[in-house]
């Protein structure tokens, strides 16, 4: 294939639940001791590797990793049940009485913590059994939707794509992802989240991308982080430990992004909407009745225009930045124009669905900052509505000090759409709804359950209306969605 950049290279402590995809590599029993510097103490055949009991399949043969951390211990899993559910051996510190499957000891006495042995593994596979470029993909908002727009940009070089699932973009589904690609695999496009300082430096040093893009820098983990200056300093990590051959790829409408620090020598793209962007966003527009984002991208004075089939002109920026990589590869403006306008939405992220009685509904459920949420509600206004506009919003967590101020802003900005009805999931937007005034006025119905408000705003809807149901992850704000998809 062609290569502008590597053409030698191209011839569980979250809610999370990592599963294993029917297409995982096959790991050895010596692969798996030497990798997590454990003792084989008991024999087991080759096998996939999972860290979840209930995901087991029969028919499978799976290796549990029992993770351990400060506050659970899988261990507490291990049975002769596991048997009949494909898993044939243990990674961990022990096993049950009796157990006559596979058993790798991992190295140390006692309860050693097996997240790091998870992590020992990871970086095996990355050193030790793919050989291709790997992209790594992190910002506050558009992690998962830019990421796989890059991935499908890059499938039309007809090479072999892998891309992180879901939402693994954690220390655990960092580590899963690296230890689940296949030694067939060219390039591989991971996701790379954090709530803390130094969480995505570890990621970066598990991963080793060549390619390192941070998307934006917003309202997000200040809890922990205190200020978007800290954001941005700790998304920047992922750029801290480049090296001479890698790639850096920023937002340079983003002052915080554009101006992060890149180690001396390495190269630096640019995308975004100013002039002098390696891949610059020259137009977006909403197209389909609000449904579409017509683009236009220019890079080089090649210009390409395209309609991604999904709505939010959020969307625009992502998908500059997802040619600002592929065309790194020696994909062509024009292709990634043609593969991007068969993009379909990650789940539950403005995803678009219809209930039985025809009412439209934006599931962007997955989670929720002050960015994304005013992006959700913007997307909302544009798609064309015969009925009411509906906005169910949960809760936005890990604010810090901003909650009270950003949950405020948000229903303001709710009501200066003019929103017909706004259903709120949650303390903080109880408070603010009260703070507003707002807490018995006939267009707003607050709960503290998605549940409830479910049974209760369903009652105020009709065929021909739009809902857009977000809300942080906590929230659960899928519940809504299931039950007016229903309706």
């Amino acid at each position: 294939m062609a290569s502008n950049i590597y053409p030698h290279t191209l011839a569980c402590t979250s809610k999370t639940t990592f599963r294993c995809p029917s297409n995982s590599p096959i790991w050895t029993i010596n692969e798996i001791a030497e990798s997590v510097n454990g003792k084989i103490l008991k024999w087991g055949p080759p096998g996939i590797i999972c860290t979840d009991t209930r995901i087991l399949a029969p028919n499978k043969n799976q290796w549990f990793f029992a993770i351990t951390g400060q506050h659970f211990d899988a261990h507490e899993f291990i049975s002769p049940e596991l048997y009949g559910k494909g898993c044939v051996g243990v990674i961990g510190n022990q096993v049950c009485n009796n157990w006559d499957k596979g058993f790798v000891q991992v190295e140390g006495n006692g309860n050693v913590n097996t997240l790091n042995s998870l992590v020992n593994m990871a970086c095996y596979a990355r050193n030790s059994r793919f050989s291709g470029v790997l992209v790594g993909v992190t910002g506050s908002v558009g992690k998962s939707t830019t990421k796989s727009m890059i991935a499908l940009a890059l499938e039309s070089l007809g090479v072999n794509v892998f891309q992180s699932y879901g939402n693994w973009n954690n220390r655990v589904g960092v580590a899963l992802s690296l230890i689940g690609i296949d030694r067939a695999i060219d390039i591989a496009v991971l996701e790379m989240g954090m709530s803390g300082k130094g969480e995505i430096l570890e990621l970066a040093r598990m991963a080793r991308p060549e390619i390192r893009v941070v998307l934006n820098v917003g309202d997000s983990h200040l809890e922990s982080l205190g200020s978007l200056e800290d954001v941005a300093r700790a998304k920047g990590e992922i750029f801290q430990e480049s090296k001479l051959g890698d790639v850096c790829v920023l937002n340079a409408d983003d002052p915080l992004v554009a101006n992060l620090t890149v180690p001396r020598g390495v190269r630096k793209v640019f995308f975004g909407w100013r002039r002098g962007c390696d891949v610059r966003l020259v137009a977006a527009q909403v197209a389909n009745g609000g449904l579409g984002v017509q683009v236009v991208l220019e890079k080089e004075r090649v210009t390409v225009k395209f309609v991604i089939p999904s709505p939010g002109l959020h969307l625009a920026i992502n998908a500059c930045a997802a040619a600002a990589v592929a065309t790194l590869f020696g994909v062509s403006l024009a292709q990634v124009g043609i593969s991007l306008s068969n993009f379909s939405p990650v789940q539950m992220r403005s995803e678009l669905l219809v209930s039985r009685s025809g009412i439209k509904i934006v599931n962007d459920a997955y989670n929720a900052n002050p960015i994304s949420t005013r992006a959700a509600i913007d997307l909302l206004k544009d798609i064309a509505c015969n009925g009411k506009r509906v906005v169910i919003l949960g809760d936005m967590l890990e604010l810090g000090s901003t909650e009270r101020e950003s949950h405020e802003k948000i229903l303001s900005y709710c009501c200066d759409a003019c929103i017909d009805l706004i259903g709120l999931v949650g303390d903080r937007f109880h408070a603010a709804a009260e703070n507003m005034n707002l807490i018995k006025t006939d267009y707003i119905v607050v709960t503290n359950d998605a549940e409830i408000l479910s049974q209760k705003i369903v009652k105020r809807l009709k065929s021909n209306d739009v809902v857009l149901v977000k809300g942080s992850r906590a929230m659960q704000m899928e519940k809504v969605v299931d039950v007016i998809k229903a309706m």
